[in-house]
């Protein structure tokens, strides 16, 4: 079993689901009014087997971060759209 696969068992076992819009769209709900009004940089890290670089959709886990320009923390997104914040040094 190459790594792709392993990748989507254990994705499958995990329970999360291919792409990051639904995932995207959870953090920000789930952040509300702490990104109201600040410019956020997000950072969507795909698998280099995904299709989405071959003109498809996603169809990896991909790896989320978003930055707060103004700010000095980074915000993991997990495979299931929850968020945790990290302070940067």
């Amino acid at each position: 079993m190459n790594r792709r696969a392993r990748r989507a068992v254990a994705a499958q076992a995990r329970g999360a689901r291919p792409g990051y819009l639904h995932r995207l769209t959870r953090a920000h709900a789930a952040l509300g009014d702490q990104l109201r009004g600040r410019v956020v940089q997000t950072m969507i890290e795909h698998d280099v087997w995904c299709a989405i670089y071959k003109g498809g959709t996603c169809n990896c886990v991909p790896n989320i971060w978003m930055h707060p320009v103004d700010g000095a923390e980074i915000i993991i997104v997990d495979e299931h759209g929850q968020t945790t914040k990290r302070v940067t040094s």
